[in-house]
This record gives structure tokens, sequence and C-alpha cells, in this order.
């Protein structure tokens, strides 16, 4: 009979487990793992009442508060002429709580987005100085999106530029207090099109709209086209067209005709469209990293981040595959992410809190669980700081919490960050239950278990992998979680991994080709319940 032993051990034993040497699934939560707070988006007014649940959260074992800084507060009178009082005081209440801080220069809309309680336009000043096509975003419908300016308005980067030095230069005695800062990259501070948008009549899961349809932009896809092909003939042969000027070239005139045809994923008028959509998204971020370590780094000499947005909910749709990702911007993540590696930046990501089986997406072929975990190997590929954060305003139950930090302890992240902190204090401002949940789950106490599989097959190919789910007996088909083992000097296959404590895990071992095929498994519908404390052991055969 074929063995599988498995050995639960308390963190007082963790020294001796064995660990996998396969860094999207460490076998420790990385030693400088920090947990952040994200402060509310309104101004605050209660200073005092602020302070203490600041120092609630220090004595909780969190980091550091991450907070909006709202171009259109700061530089709403005129350009260049900029008010950080505000500021100067929220950052002398943070330093007296014994919390670090984290400023998001948040140069686009408060308002209109799933959690936004606030109102923050763009400084008005700002539309004057061009023309709104050139400036903003027009959806398919025809809808005039102002949340954040376009990436192909070339001025923006200048705006960003006297911004950010003008921070650096009122700031710069809070460099010990500072310890990260964040780029707002476009739509509720992440790198994307305002592609789902409610005043636009979008409605979760629907796909959203393609972002491409003002002048400004129209005359980007033109410039990116003719460079690409520098005549019409060479672009007719390419596109099968019979194009007579440039100023033919569109954009797709029916969006989810552009997905349910299939050109989207196979012409290469699709291919050249999608690859310059997200291009102007990379182009953008370079331009917005290049001025940021031009004024920062010399005064603060510390991390700076933007972020993506988990976009999970056409992922597996059987009609249009990944079209809500396509019309956010995303058709390329290896690419995207070597846009980061490239201009230095840490990413944040989000929807960790989700699962690939949960009630909330259940019927909409959503695959927030996979989605995670591929941004997450690729930024470990590429040494990339890597930060999560939930998707919601609110994680109100402990399955997202236990997700989140599944997530965070298995696959190399340095950090998660919680929305938001309105949600941890009641009135009197006493800790609510999502406060403790916060501080149970996300703080460093999950339970580091090691697996050891005997008798595999000769593992040509990628190798041995437990794969499985949480929670309930016979939902892992497909598998939630994926973490791979190491061979050890006898030949058996081990690793050690971070699991939820008190948790029912169902597992079992595959062993795949290099082609990611199945080629053979240990186990079916096998379960146990992670401990708290203690030393236990499971074993089985089969």
């Amino acid at each position: 009979m074929r063995k599988i032993s498995y050995t639960i051990l308390a963190f007082m034993l963790c020294l001796v487990a064995l660990f996998s040497s396969y860094s999207p699934a460490q076998a420790e939560v990385k030693s400088d793992y920090k947990l952040y707070v994200m402060a509310p988006l309104g101004e605050v007014t209660d200073w005092d009442s602020f302070k203490k649940q600041l120092v609630q959260l220090k004595e909780s074992g969190v980091y550091a508060l991450t907070t909006d800084v709202w171009w259109g507060l700061v530089e709403g009178n005129g350009d260049n002429q900029f008010d950080w009082s505000y500021y100067k005081k929220y950052a002398e209440v943070v330093e007296s709580s014994g919390l670090k801080w984290v400023p998001i220069m948040s140069t686009h809309q408060c308002g209109g987005n799933v959690g936004d309680d606030c109102n923050y336009p763009l400084p008005t000043w700002i539309w004057d100085e061009d023309s709104v096509e050139n400036m903003a975003f027009k959806s398919e419908s025809g809808y005039l999106n102002k949340e954040a300016l376009a990436p192909w308005w070339d001025e923006a980067t200048g705006q960003y530029n006297e911004l950010y030095k003008s921070f650096a230069k009122n700031f710069a005695d809070k460099k010990s207090l500072i310890v990260k800062i964040y780029l707002s990259g476009g739509p509720a501070g992440e790198l994307r099109y305002p592609s789902y948008q409610f005043a636009d009549g979008w409605d979760y899961p629907e796909r959203g709209q393609l972002q491409a349809y003002t002048e400004g932009a129209k005359k980007d896809f033109r410039r990116a086209i003719k460079e690409k092909y520098a005549t019409l003939k060479k672009l007719n042969t390419a596109w099968g067209t019979k194009l007579k000027n440039w100023n033919q070239i569109q954009p797709p005139n029916n969006g989810d005709e552009f997905f349910t045809s299939g050109e989207a994923y196979s012409s290469q008028y699709g291919k050249d469209f999608m690859e310059w959509y997200q291009g102007a998204l990379e182009d953008h971020l370079q331009k917005i990293a290049k001025v940021a370590h031009k004024q920062f780094d010399s005064t603060f000499n510390v991390p700076i981040g933007a972020k993506i947005s988990g976009v999970h909910w056409k992922m597996n749709d059987p009609e249009m595959p990944h079209a809500a990702e396509y019309s956010t911007g995303y058709y390329n993540y290896s690419q995207l992410l070597d846009q980061f590696k490239k201009s230095d930046l840490a990413i944040t990501f989000t929807c960790l809190e989700m699962g690939d089986h949960d009630a909330y997406n259940a019927p909409y072929y959503s695959a927030p669980r996979k989605l995670v975990t591929q941004i997450a190997n690729l930024a470990n590929e590429r040494g990339i700081s890597l930060n999560g954060e939930n998707a919601l305003p609110l994680i109100n139950n402990e399955w997202g919490f236990d997700n989140s930090a599944e997530v965070v302890f298995n696959y190399n992240f340095e950090g998660f960050t919680l929305l938001r902190m309105t949600y941890l204090f009641n009135d009197e401002g006493n800790p609510t239950n999502e406060f403790n949940m916060m501080r149970d789950k996300l703080g460093v106490k999950s339970v580091p278990v090691t697996f050891t599989v005997n008798n595999v097959p000769s593992a040509a190919g990628q190798g041995v992998y437990l794969t499985g789910a949480r929670g309930e007996i016979g939902r892992w088909n497909p598998a939630e979680y994926e973490y791979k083992l190491t061979q050890n000097s006898d030949g058996n296959w081990s690793g050690t991994f971070n699991l939820g404590a008190d948790r029912l895990y169902e597992f079992k071992f595959v062993l795949k080709d290099a082609n990611g095929n199945i080629t053979w498994q240990h186990g079916d519908n096998n379960s146990y319940h992670t401990p708290s404390t203690g030393v236990g052991e499971y074993s089985s055969s089969w």
C-alpha cells in the first residue's frame, strides 16, 4: 500500500520543517511581510477619534496607513497653487500614533466607483488646458468620462511632475514616516481604463466598454499603426482591408461583436488594436514612474508602486473569454508586468478575498483565485515587489479573510492592504468583528503544514503538486490552490505551506508533464482539519 503522511507543525517547530524551493509557494511568511490599512476616502474632521483608532491599529500589528492624497484638494485653486495644510496635519497625527504612512498620489476622481463615499473631482482648471476630446475617455456608447486623464494626453506627465515635486518639497521632513509611495495610474487609482462604470450603464458582471472613441484616442491608435506598418499597402495586406488613407483606421465599431466574432482573438486587426490599447497604459506607466523616481528617490528613497485591478468576471466566458479584462486594458499580463519591472515599480493586485467558487462569482465565468495566482507567479518570476488588497471595500466574512491570508502567505506577497478602515470601528470607536478578523487572519497566524508523498512515478516535466480546495468536501475540481512540492534526496516529494488555522482542506497530489497535463494523481476526496496549535499527524493509504 502506498503511504502518505502529513505532519502538522506548530510555529515553534517551523524551523525543523522541510521547505519548498518553489518561490510562488513559500514555506514561511516573508520575514518583511507587512499589514496595511486603507484610510477613509473622505477628509478627517474628528482628529482625536482618528488618532485613537490609529493607535488601536498600531497595537494590533498594523504597520502603516495608506491614504489617498487627492489632487483635487491640494491643487484645486489653480495650476501650481498648492495647499498642503490638511495633509501636513494628517501626517502629524499618523506619526504620533506610531504608524508609518503610505501616501497615494491620487490623480483620479473620487466618486462613481465601488465603495466611493465622497466626491473629489480633478481640479476644474485642468480641463481648460486642452480639448476634452484629447484629455478624457469616451466609450462605445459615447459616454464621456473625466475621472482621470487619458494616457495619450502628453501634457498630463508635466502636471504630475509638478504635483510630485511639490509633495517631495513639502514632506521632506517626513521621510522617516513615509515607507512607500503609490501612484494613481487611472480610474480608482488603478492602471486601467474606466470600462466598468456605473454612470455608463455598466452592471456586474457585464463586460464593460472599450474606451477608445475620443479624437485623441483615435489619433494615438492611428499613430501607433502607422509607426508599425509605415505604408498603407503593408497595413492592408496585414489586415485584409482596402483602406485609402490613415484616417480610415477606426477602433471596433461594435464591441460585443468584436469579441463574440473572434476578431479580438484571431485577427491581425484585433491583435494590433489590443496591443495598442494596453500599450497606451504601459507608456503612461513608464512616464509617471520616470517623473516619480526623479522627484521622490533622492528625498524619500522608498519603494514606489502602482495598482492593477482584479478583473475576474469574464475569464471563462465561452462566448467572449477575458473580454472584461481586455476592455479594461489587460491584454497581456506578462508584457504589462515587464513594464512594471522596467519602471522599477512595486505592484498591488486586488481581489485576494475572492475564491473561484464563491457564490458571488459562481454564475459568471469568474476565476479570481486563478487570476491572483497568475499575477503572483508572474511578479515572482520577475522579482517584482508584490502586495495585495481586497477588491470590495468590506470583507464581512471569515472566508474572505482566509482566502486573502492563504494567498498572501503562500505566494510571496510582501504585504496586504485592507480596504477600508471605515469598517474596522463602530460609531463609538470600538473595534468591530472585521477588525478582529483582520488582526487574527492577516497577521502572521497561519499554521505551517508539511506534506510528503511517496512512490511517485518518474516525474519528468513540471513535477508534483499539492492541489485542492478549502472548506467543503467535493468542490475541489477545478482546484482552488496548487502548490509545488520539492523532490528530496530519498526520492520522495515534500513541501511546507502556510494554511489557515482551524480550516477544513481537501486535497490530492498530481504529477504534471512538461505541457502541464496531469499524468498521475494520488488520493481522492481526502480531507483534514488544520489545528490552531500543537502537533498532529494524519495518514491514509490507497
